[in-house]
C-alpha cells in the first residue's frame, strides 16, 4: 500500500512539473511569435508607403534618384557612401501623399552644419533641435519610413 501511495506522489510530482515546463516554454513561443507578427506589422505598413529616397548635391545643381521604393538597408547604405565634407540633402518623398510631401536632411559637417525639414506643397517646417551627426540623420529617414506617426511623435519641428 505505501509503495502505492509513494509511487502515486511521484507521479503528481511528475506531472506537475511537465506541466510548469510546459507553460514556460509555450509562453516563450507566444512571445517569440508575438515579436514576429510586430515585425511583420512594421513590414506591412512600410511596404503600404512608396518613399522616393532621392540625392541632392553641388549645392542644387544636381539630384540622383537612388530608389522609388527606399527601405531601411538602403538608406543606411546611401548615408554611409555621402562624403559629409560637403554638402548634401538626402530627401525621402512620399509618393503616396495628396500633394507633395518629402522629409530631407542635409548639409555638411563643415561649416554648412546638419538640419532636417518637412516640405509639403503649402508649407516648410523645420527641426527644432540641432543635428550634431550622420547618424541623427539617418535615424530620423529611418523613423520617417517607419511611419509619419512615429516620426511626428518623436520629433518637434516648426
Amino acid at each position: 500500500m505505501n509503495a502505492y501511495i509513494i509511487f502515486g506522489v511521484l507521479a503528481l510530482i511528475g506531472i506537475i512539473a511537465l506541466v510548469s515546463w510546459n507553460s514556460r516554454r509555450n509562453s516563450k513561443t507566444a512571445e517569440i511569435s508575438e515579436n514576429r507578427t510586430e515585425t511583420r506589422n512594421i513590414e506591412i505598413r512600410q511596404e503600404e508607403r512608396d518613399l522616393k529616397l532621392v540625392v541632392t548635391y553641388d549645392y542644387g545643381e544636381k539630384t540622383k534618384i537612388i530608389t522609388e521604393k527606399a527601405t531601411a538597408e538602403i538608406i543606411k547604405s546611401t548615408m554611409k557612401s555621402i562624403n559629409w565634407n560637403e554638402f548634401h540633402i538626402v530627401q525621402l518623398e512620399d509618393e503616396n501623399a495628396d500633394g507633395y510631401k518629402g522629409l530631407d536632411v542635409g548639409g555638411s559637417l563643415g561649416d554648412d552644419g546638419l538640419a532636417s525639414g518637412l516640405v509639403t506643397d503649402d508649407d516648410h517646417i523645420l527641426l527644432v533641435k540641432p543635428l550634431e551627426t550622420v547618424d541623427q540623420m539617418t535615424e530620423i529617414l529611418l523613423d520617417f519610413l517607419k511611419g509619419e506617426d512615429i516620426w511626428r511623435n518623436k520629433y518637434e519641428y516648426k
